[in-house]
């Protein structure tokens, strides 16, 4: 998510912290951290409060709380696209494969993550049937043709064996 939104929630929920403390919270470096402080300040989206010499208080302004909602929205709509382009990859795809597949299951190949949630959810929508695997875990026993392993990361792509009909979805976005 955008760097800018992780530091507006992070000081949302604490106003009485540091930068460090942001920086370990955000990942961000303390120098991409202090350089997006004193932006936000200049945009009046953060009021700074001193509080002693090693303390701060960092407010965040009504400017700040809905350039957050922003962020936020911006973020959700560009998320759903993806989605959307996903689900759409899927349906071409298995619009292709359905005679070849003959009712073989689908294998989901790759980490439990958000892409794979993804394409499953897609697939039970459809009424599809299919199968997860992570890395190194491909049935032995499923027949070479009949199989459509479907993948999302190029690190799996080097551990299909040659024998399954091995597609990555990104390559279709």
């Amino acid at each position: 998510m955008d760097q800018e939104y992780e530091v507006l929630s992070h000081l949302q929920e604490n106003e009485i912290t540091s930068q460090r403390k942001i920086s370990k919270r955000t990942g961000l470096s303390l120098g991409a951290v202090n350089l997006l402080m004193k932006k936000m300040v200049r945009k009046g989206l953060v009021k700074v409060e001193k509080l002693s010499a090693r303390t701060m208080r960092y407010i965040l302004t009504p400017r700040g709380m809905q350039e957050k909602s922003r962020l936020a929205y911006n973020y959700i709509c560009k998320s759903y696209h993806q989605i959307l382009k996903i689900n759409r990859a899927l349906e071409e795809v298995l619009i292709e494969w359905e005679p070849a597949l003959n009712g073989a299951p689908v294998i989901l190949y790759g980490p439990a993550d958000e892409l794979r949630e993804i394409m499953a959810l897609y697939l039970d929508g459809k009424g599809i049937s299919y199968r997860c695997f992570e890395q190194d875990a491909l049935p032995r026993q499923e027949t070479a043709g009949e199989n459509l392993v479907l993948l999302w990361r190029h690190e799996e792509e080097k551990t299909v064996p040659e024998r399954f009909n091995a597609l990555n979805i990104m390559t279709r976005l």
